[in-house]
C-alpha cells in the first residue's frame, strides 16, 4: 500500500508539470496580436508568421492556436495524446476546475473523464433508491388510497457520500425518513477497477418492524449494518477493508418447536437461551454504539456541495488517470 501511494504521488508530480511539455512546441518568443477582422488573437513570432496548430507559453500560461492561426477556447483534442484539454475565456490552459459544461479538468488541464463518469453514476444510484412512481389513473379505490396518502406525512430522501471501506473513494448510502433518516435503503460502493458503482444492500420499503442501522466500529475504520425485528432477532453484516459487500458476520433467531417452545440459534447453530443473550451483547459491542451520521436530504442544492467537488490534492492521486 505504501509502494503504490509512493508510485502514484510521482505520476501526480508529473502531471503537475506536463502542461510546461507544451512549450516544446511554441519556444520561440512571440506577441499577441489581433486578426484583421478584430475577432481572434494570434501569437505572432513575426508580422507574417502567425503561430498555428500548436501550443505555445507566454508568461507561464499555456494557450493553443488552430490551423489559422487563432487562440481557442473552450476544449482543445491535443492531436498527439488525444486528450482534451480545457483553455479558459482568455484562452490560457486551466487546471483543477470545473468547465462551464460542468465536465472537471485534472491538474494537467486534460479532462477527467473516469471523475465526471463516478459524478453521474452517484445521481443515478440516488435515482434508483427513489421511491417508483405509481398510476393514480387506476382504480377508484386506488385513487382513494393515494388520497389518504397525502393525508400521511411525507417521506423523502437522505443521503451521505463517504469512503465506507477504506480504499479512499468515496461511497453511498441512502436512507429514507419524514424529518431525519430513519429507514436504510440502498448503499451501493464505488469500484474502480470497474470504474462503476456495486450495489451492497438493497431493501424494500416495508412496515414489519424491521430497523436497519449503520454503525463504525469502535476503532471508527469499518461499517457494520444492523438489522433488527420486532422479536428480538438480529443480523449483523460487516464492510470490511477494500470490499464491495457486506459479509454476515453473526445472525440471531429465534424458531418455536411444535409446543410452541422457543429455541434460540447463533448462525443457525441451536443454543441456550443465556449463551444467545450473552453472544448478542458482545457482537453488539464488536459493532460498536456510533452510528454513521451526517446524512443529508436530497436536494440540488445538497447534491451539488457533496458531489461536484473541485478535488483536493490527495483525491487528485486517486482521479487522476
Amino acid at each position: 500500500m505504501i509502494l503504490r501511494k509512493q508510485i502514484t504521488g510521482l505520476f501526480f508530480a508529473l502531471a503537475l508539470t506536463q502542461a510546461g511539455t507544451f512549450a516544446a512546441y511554441g519556444a520561440q518568443k512571440g506577441e499577441w496580436e489581433l486578426s484583421d477582422d478584430g475577432k481572434h488573437w494570434q501569437y505572432m513570432y513575426s508580422w507574417d508568421e502567425p503561430a498555428k496548430d500548436e501550443w505555445v507559453e507566454d508568461n507561464g500560461k499555456t494557450y493553443y492556436l488552430d490551423s489559422k492561426g487563432y487562440m481557442k477556447t473552450g476544449w482543445v483534442t491535443d492531436k498527439d495524446d488525444g486528450r482534451k484539454y480545457y483553455m479558459g475565456p482568455d484562452g490560457a490552459m486551466c487546471f483543477n476546475m470545473f468547465a462551464d459544461d460542468g465536465r472537471y479538468v485534472g491538474p494537467d488541464g486534460s479532462r477527467m473523464e473516469t471523475y465526471d463518469k463516478y459524478r453521474k453514476a452517484i445521481r443515478s444510484e440516488i435515482k434508483k433508491a427513489a421511491p417508483k412512481k405509481t398510476n393514480t389513473r387506476t382504480s377508484r379505490k386506488k385513487t382513494q388510497a393515494a388520497d389518504a396518502a397525502q393525508n400521511q406525512p411525507q417521506t423523502q430522501q437522505f443521503f451521505l457520500v463517504t469512503d465506507i471501506n477504506g480504499d479512499g473513494y468515496r461511497d453511498l448510502m441512502v436512507m429514507e425518513g419524514v424529518q431525519e433518516p430513519e429507514d436504510l435503503v440502498r448503499v451501493a460502493v464505488w469500484v474502480p477497477e470497474d470504474q462503476k458503482f456495486e450495489l451492497s444492500a438493497e431493501f424494500d420499503r416495508s412496515d414489519n418492524g424491521e430497523k436497519r442501522t449503520l454503525y463504525l466500529d469502535p476503532e471508527g475504520e469499518e461499517v457494520w449494518l444492523e438489522m433488527t425485528q420486532r422479536s428480538g432477532e438480529l443480523s449483523l453484516f460487516q464492510m470490511e477493508y477494500g470490499e464491495a459487500v457486506f459479509k454476515n458476520m453473526w445472525s440471531f433467531t429465534m424458531e418455536n418447536d411444535s409446543e410452541g417452545v422457543p429455541g434460540y440459534y447463533i448462525n443457525g447453530s441451536e443454543v441456550d437461551r443465556e449463551h444467545w443473550e450473552l453472544s448478542m451483547t458482545h457482537a453488539k459491542q464488536e459493532r460498536g454504539n456510533l452510528p454513521v451520521t451526517g446524512f443529508l436530504p436530497v436536494t440540488d442544492e445538497n447534491l451539488a456541495a457533496q458531489i461536484d467537488r473541485v478535488l483536493g490534492a490527495e483525491e487528485l492521486e486517486l482521479w487522476w488517470e
